[in-house]
């Protein structure tokens, strides 16, 4: 395969991907997801403008200028986001000087699919595997199913699931209905008996119902140890108070904390809960009310019938009565809950029996089993979707007065004050808006006409499943302890598995996980280095079944998301075993905030995409030669930019295409060697040296200075302000001292930056105490100068300012002058983008300008070789 555009390296290439992550941005936003996102939850969705950019930039020659494939990207368009223009198929061939469905795509790690979306809408002959049943049947129904049956598939998905949702609701309406207003939400608290004073206490983190309009609850003990709710308009102090928090529990009555084990133990052995409210259909839109005695009747009738019909219901196969598997991400276990049925209340349970029960039966009256088996396929992921929604894992937000799904932290949790959803009124999380989402997600698949090839099937043993070479391979492989598939999918999937066993022969009885690759300490009995292992193994089995798997000329584009050095290091050794060199890498945003904030930001916002090619001739180089090469490309990296153009980029995306030069030079050879004896070359062993000098190389881009001459303290403290926005995390502040220079006990002893949770904060001018004069103000640190004269001019004026700087010829006005122009640009920067600035930021930008003012044009200081010339 001819040399492509993606495997270039000029700056309009890392412009074209920042504009490219702009675009990705806002596609992670609400209401600007693509459709295909809203048929049933998955973990990890790359945005679709990602894969259609890294599609036309593999297919394209270098030779065709990047101007032209600008306009098919479809960023220029205004009128909607830019997955709704796919660029015409014609122009595309005309520019890869091909025909697209006679190039084979290839993704082994596939997920849902949307990295192979654009691609297949192109035309591109494209094979999808993935080990995980769930993600092979959502890839099904989003690259076969519309494509083979177009926009009739949507319209009798609409059809099937409103007959589904009208039997359901003949069956289970009776168990909502009530005088008055309609309920649409219940909420809920867990309950349990404080081992010192016997007082029954509900569980709740916040007393907010409604914190727009400042209604909430308030919980108050009664004589007989129980408690009473009563719900109004309440203080903020009421609001934010709570009887459960950080793990332990306050008494309501005797004020004792109860701990974390024995608030579990309670709760797995009494299982007591309390409905303390109901959200109301309201004419403002919702209104809140005491659970009446109706609403209580109505669920202890829904409760006795689960019981009458358990029997019923076991013997047809509709209770999940599998446990979870092993997980450390699963809190649920410590609350007695033992199996996937007892996640929901009795009358949830019951609900959804009935909705798998309907499911089946109104599939089953469809002639043509073939297309019973897809209606099937989409009316369970309704029933997924509501399952999402309607659990005891659901929480009531105050804030926006909805609920949000049981995924929104990425795995199944204990909610001790949650919310149950009544599935036949129009709100969050009911039945007719999760199959509006369905069927709106049919109909954007339909505008790809080209059925993909879906394979259910591991990475590992590609060669048993394929019997050609592709000529391109795209692939988003799992990073490390990011999300362990094959357990927290059994949320899921043992709903679909009861519902489409009998038209899916091909499928397990359990999701399996002896092929799925993360690091799942739960599956080695909590042993990291067993998890690890079994990682490390799998990803270079994997690559290696993908290097076979490539033509000798084909292309493979790998995407990668993670912060540990660690997680690098292993997909450098991955590559390099597998006999790839990268030939080119770019940082484009992929990653969902909320997400990367659900899993502990272990994964960057963006990614870095390495473009790669097979090596086919041994080669060695000496890690000593590699350095300055190193150093070079960062150099290079740098320089490409403009002021504010580096101003207006994430620390983390410089860091990720600095990781992916270091990845360029280290795979282009496979054997690398050292002078110094019995040294290991390592990942670690560049990134540190490479990282430093990004560092110090950013500090002299933005203000003409090198570290050197501007100081440590002061590098610290701009690359602090604005990078971080005055907060360090740990390790980042490690990281960012020693390439200064400095440690952290030496950049805290002054008092200017000071350890706080959360990391190392960048104090501002009023939070420092410097007790000197003038003339004891430090000549070699500019850091201090900055903080004393932001002092002066504050308390004193800018006379007084004007006075040092005339006086005291220890002030470097040259320097002060670049650090605080770079500081207001930083600044104004952000109001131009919308950005609030908080209350430090604005006293600084505001003190700022002033002294920028004076430092144009100060009189210099009497005595000194300036006054004299």
């Amino acid at each position: 395969m001819y040399r492509s555009l993606i495997e270039e390296k000029s700056i309009q290439h890392l412009k074209l991907f920042i504009k490219v992550g702009d675009e990705a941005r806002n596609e992670k936003l609400g209401n600007a997801k693509p459709p295909i996102n809203e048929m049933i939850y998955w973990w990890t969705r790359k945005p679709l403008i990602v894969g259609r950019t890294v599609t036309l930039l593999s297919l394209i020659p270098s030779t065709v200028g990047i101007e032209l494939v600008k306009p098919l990207l479809g960023l220029e368009k205004k009128d909607k986001r830019a997955y709704y223009h796919a660029p015409e198929r014609e122009k595309v061939e005309k520019l890869s000087q091909s025909s697209l469905d006679n190039i084979k795509l290839l993704d082994p790690f596939a997920g849902a699919g949307n990295l192979v979306f654009e691609a297949a809408r192109l035309g591109l002959n494209c094979t999808l595997i993935d080990y995980n049943p769930v993600a092979y049947l959502i890839m099904k129904a989003t690259l076969e199913y519309p494509a083979k049956y177009g926009e009739k598939l949507a319209e009798d998905v609409e059809k099937y699931g409103e007959e589904v949702i009208r039997r359901a609701k003949n069956e289970m309406g009776k168990f909502y209905e009530r005088s008055g207003r309609k309920a649409l939400h219940y909420l809920w608290c867990w309950c349990i008996k404080c081992p010192y004073c016997g007082q029954r206490v509900p569980l709740t983190n916040q007393m907010w119902l409604d914190k727009k309009r400042k209604i909430g609850y308030r919980i108050k003990p009664t004589e007989d140890k129980g408690f009473r709710v009563e719900i109004g308009v309440l203080r903020d102090d009421e609001g934010s108070k709570y009887t459960q928090k950080g793990g332990e529990a306050v008494c309501i009555r005797c004020g004792n904390a109860i701990s974390y084990d024995r608030m579990t133990k309670d709760v797995a052995e009494r299982r007591d809960k309390e409905m303390i409210a109901v959200v109301v259909k309201d004419i403002e839109g919702k209104a809140y009310e005491l659970p009446s005695r109706e609403d209580l009747e109505k669920f202890n009738a829904a409760k006795q019938e689960l019981k009458a019909k358990w029997s019923l219901l076991e013997s047809m196969n509709l209770i999940p009565k599998e446990e979870p598997q092993e997980s450390e991400l699963y809190t649920i276990t410590n609350y007695g809950l033992k199996k996937w049925y007892e996640y929901f209340t009795e009358r949830q349970l019951l609900l959804m029996c009935t909705l798998l029960k309907t499911i089946k039966e109104v599939c089953s009256e469809i002639s043509d089993k073939e297309y019973a088996k897809v209606i099937a396929t989409y009316l369970g992921f309704l029933l997924c979707k509501h399952v999402d929604y309607n659990s005891i894992g659901v929480r009531w937000h105050a804030r926006n007065r909805q609920c949000g799904n049981v995924l929104s932290m990425r795995r199944p949790s204990f909610i001790y004050n949650f919310a149950e959803t009544n599935p036949f009124e129009k709100t969050s999380g009911s039945l007719i808006s999760m199959l509006n989402d369905v069927v709106g997600a049919i109909c954007f698949a339909t505008r790809n006409r080209n059925p993909a090839k879906i394979m259910l099937g591991s990475a590992l043993q590609l060669q048993g499943l394929l019997s050609e070479k592709y000529d391109i391979i795209l692939t988003d492989p799992p990073y490390m302890d990011d999300v362990p598939y094959g357990e927290i999918s059994e949320f899921f999937y043992v709903w679909l598995i009861r519902l489409l066993k009998e038209y899916y022969p091909e499928l397990p009885d359990r999701v399996p996980v002896d092929e799925d690759l993360v690091v799942s300490r739960g599956r080695f009995g909590g042993n990291t280095d067993l998890a690890m292992r079994f990682y490390k193994r799998g990803l270079e089995t994997a690559f290696q079944r993908v290097y076979d798997a490539l033509k000798d000329d084909g292309l493979l584009i790998v995407f990668f998301a993670h912060s540990s050095t660690e997680a690098w290091e292993l997909l450098l050794d991955v590559l390099r075993k597998a006999r790839f060199r990268v030939v080119s890498s770019y940082a484009v945003h992929t990653e969902n905030e909320a997400n990367v904030l659900a899993r502990g930001k272990t994964s960057f916002m963006s990614s870095i995409v390495l473009a790669c090619r097979k090596i086919t001739e041994d080669s060695e180089a000496y890690f000593e030669a590699l350095m300055p090469r190193v150093s070079e490309s960062i150099n290079r990296l740098i320089e490409m930019f403009d002021v504010e153009e580096l101003l207006g980029m994430p620390i983390t995306d410089l860091l990720i295409m600095m990781y992916g030069k270091v990845l360029e030079e280290l795979t282009q050879h496979t054997v690398i060697k050292s002078y110094r004896e019995g040294f290991r070359p390592t990942f670690e062993n560049l990134i540190g040296e490479a990282r430093d000098q990004i560092l110090r190389e950013i500090v002299r881009r933005l203000t003409g200075s090198s570290p050197t001459i501007l100081g440590p303290e002061a590098s610290f403290a701009l690359i602090g302000k604005i990078f971080y926005r005055g907060l360090i995390p740990p390790d980042d502040a490690l990281k960012v001292a020693k390439a200064y220079g400095l440690s952290i006990d030496a950049l805290t002893k002054r008092g200017y930056f000071g350890k706080v949770k959360g990391g190392v904060k960048v104090k501002s001018f009023r939070e420092v105490s410097i007790k000197k004069d003038a003339e004891e103000v430090d000549r070699n640190n500019i850091y201090e100068q900055l903080l004393y004269l932001e002092k002066v001019l504050s308390e004193d004026g800018a006379a007084k300012v004007r006075s040092i700087l005339r006086n005291y010829p220890n002030f470097r006005v040259n320097e002060l002058r670049s650090l605080v122009s770079i500081l207001i640009k930083h600044y104004r920067l952000l109001k131009n983008k919308g950005e609030e600035l908080n209350d430090e930021e604005e006293n600084e930008l505001s003190i700022l300008e002033v002294l920028s003012d004076i430092l144009r044009s100060p009189a210099q200081p009497s005595g000194t070789l300036d006054s004299y010339l």
